[in-house]
This record gives C-alpha cells, sequence and structure tokens, in this order.
C-alpha cells in the first residue's frame, strides 16, 4: 500500500467503526487494505460463500450477511458509524430480477438496519454507467441520466433509494459514481479486457480506436469515498469518481503492447464485424454456459466516448493518487503475472 493512499478522512480511530459491505470483492477489499492502513476500525461483511482470501487474518471484524434479507443484517450494523457500500452485482449478463434484488433491495434493507445506529456517513457506490450515451463530455454530475441495460439501471434506482433515506430520513449519504475501474484482484469490466489483450484473446483495435474511455484505479475510488465521508458538505451529493487523464482504446492497446515487449495492433477491426463475432461468441458461450467476453453492453461501451468530469470532487480538496491509466497499469500486470493469470 502505497503512503500516497493517506487521506485526511475525519475518522475518529477511538470511537469509529467502518463497515465495509462486500469485503471480500474487488473494490471491498482494496478499501479494507486502506482503511486499515490508517489503523482504522474496520466490521467486514460478505456472503457466507464469498472467498476471503484477500481479506486480512487478522486485524478486522468479519460477520457474515446476506444482505437481501433483512434479518441478517443487524448484527453487522450494530455500533456502526460509517457505512461503505461498494457490495452488488457487476455483471452485465445476470438477470435483471436478480440485479434488483441484490443492488436495490439489498440497499434498501442495509440502510434501513442503519436507521437505528448513530450513522454519521454513508457512502453508496453508484456507476457512472447511469448516464448512458453522453450527451456531451466531459459529462459532469447534472448530465442527464439515461441507463441502457439492466444493470445500470439498478445502479440509477440504488442511488435514487439512497438518497431518499436522506431526504426522508435525515441519514448522512452520499452517492459515488466511478467510471472504469482497474487494479489488481479485479477480473470484469476493463480488467478482463485488458486481461484478454494480454493473453492474446483480442488480435485487433476495435472499430478506429480513436474511442476515448475514462479509467479510475481502485485505490483512488477507496481513498474518494473515504474523504467523502469525512465531509458534511458532501452529504446528500453525488460525485463522479475518474482519473485525471482519459485514453483512447488504440493508445491503451499501445501502453499495453509495449509493457508486454509486443508490437502494438495495427488491424482495426470494422464495427459491424465486431458485433458479428460478438454475437457468436454469445451464443457459442451460452451453449457451454460459460459468460462471453464479447457482451453487448461491453461492445456498446467501446464505440462511444466516455468521458467524465471530476472537478466537482477535487474542488473540495481531494487529489488523485494515480492520475493516468498509464502510471499504473505496469503495476498491475505484474500482479496478474504474479498470480499466473497473464504469461509475457
Amino acid at each position: 500500500m502505497r503512503s500516497s493512499n493517506y487521506i485526511e478522512s475525519g475518522i475518529d480511530k477511538e470511537s469509529d467503526l467502518c463497515l465495509v459491505t462486500g469485503a471480500c470483492g474487488f473494490v471491498g477489499s482494496h478499501l479494507v487494505d486502506i482503511l486499515l492502513s490508517q489503523d482504522v476500525p474496520v466490521r467486514a461483511t460478505d456472503l457466507s460463500t464469498a472467498n476471503p482470501k484477500y481479506l486480512p487474518s487478522k486485524g478486522i471484524e468479519f460477520v457474515t450477511a446476506d444482505l437481501t434479507k433483512p434479518r441478517e443484517i443487524k448484527a453487522v450494523v450494530a455500533d456502526v458509524t460509517r457505512i461503505f457500500h461498494p457490495a452488488g452485482i457487476f455483471n452485465f449478463s445476470t438477470a435483471p430480477k436478480l440485479l434488483y434484488k441484490v443492488n436495490v433491495e439489498g440497499t434498501t434493507n442495509l440502510l434501513s438496519a442503519a436507521l437505528s445506529e448513530n450513522i454519521s456517513h454513508v457512502v453508496n457506490w453508484s456507476s457512472a454507467m447511469v448516464y448512458g450515451t453522453l450527451q456531451y463530455t466531459p459529462a459532469d454530475e447534472k448530465h442527464p441520466i439515461h441507463p441502457e441495460d439492466p444493470y445500470s439501471e439498478s445502479k440509477w434506482v440504488q442511488e435514487q433509494i439512497a438518497l431518499s433515506f436522506f431526504e426522508e430520513n435525515r441519514l448522512p449519504v452520499s452517492v459515488i459514481r466511478p467510471t472504469a475501474i482497474y487494479g489488481p484482484r479485479s477480473f470484469y469490466g476493463s480488467s478482463n479486457a485488458f486481461l484478454a489483450f494480454v493473453n492474446g484473446k483480442i488480435f485487433g483495435i476495435p472499430g478506429s480506436g480513436k474511442i476515448v474511455q475514462h479509467h479510475v484505479h481502485v485505490e483512488d475510488v477507496a481513498r474518494a469515498a473515504i474523504f467523502i465521508s469525512g465531509a458534511k458538505k458532501t452529504v446528500g451529493e453525488v460525485y463522479n469518481i475518474a482519473d485525471e487523464v482519459p485514453i483512447s482504446i488504440e493508445e491503451s492497446f499501445r501502453i499495453l503492447s509495449e509493457l508486454i515487449n509486443k508490437t502494438p495492433p495495427k488491424l482495426h477491426i470494422p464495427k459491424l464485424l465486431v458485433y458479428f463475432y460478438g454475437f457468436l461468441d454469445r451464443l457459442w458461450n451460452k451453449l457451454l454456459r460459460k459468460t462471453s467476453l464479447f457482451e453487448k453492453t461491453s461492445l456498446k461501451l467501446i464505440f462511444s466516448d466516455h468521458i467524465f468530469d471530476n472537478s466537482k470532487l477535487k474542488k473540495l480538496g481531494f487529489q488523485y493518487a494515480i492520475p493516468s491509466f498509464e502510471k499504473e497499469i505496469e503495476s498491475t500486470l505484474y500482479w496478474y503475472k504474479q498470480q499466473g493469470y497473464v504469461d509475457f
């Protein structure tokens, strides 16, 4: 954990107890790491079936719970003062009914239970995908909302419910909308595409390659959430979380190619051919009961710019420790290599 992860969080190490939901997952486990690095008392929660391999064996309190079952939540929130809620389903192929049950109903159950506690702040995870196809860039928090898939719709409903707990019950809630998150321990979304490229499963550049995407490192997402939890003026507000330098798909492939000592791809694959190949790959993987790398939503994302305005949070004093994809992707790739997921 880099020293630059230290931030002024306003957390009282003597009296605060921070709850991290989805603690065994990608974002949740990094959030636990950073809180512990600042000697903050942490209670972690996740499903009893979740793999805790990224959590420390000691130094935290771990309580299993299913947030879709209200009776299991009381012990999770007891005596908690801050709640960080990244738990949820992030998968474009998940059935809408299950997305709603976990992302929406789970959040409702958690925040309902929190009303009986002395909560100083709740940070709820949404997604920059709630904006849909951007009408202008960089998109700020006032950009029109237009979810275009069941996952994004569930996150939009989730954040509205979270903010309604502030408006109707005065529960101090803030919402963050991270863009594409990358870093060690990630195996879905943009990270899945990076891994596929490094492992030779993507052999060309989709379309022109000039489409520009915003990323953000997982540690900065965690740091931003902690920062927001310590600022009273953030209550009831929504914040984009995106790094300082958006990058084109072509440029990201060039950076990855240089890191693995390969020649950057020159072949550009037409959009229609990408979509046709994606259709065939989804059909084949459906027969195998596997998830296709070329999900409909994923393909749509690579053919439109996704650039976001992160100034609202920075105006409060937050600074990104990892300002660009190029600054940190090398260490991320080496983590994957050490774990045996890539070979270069």
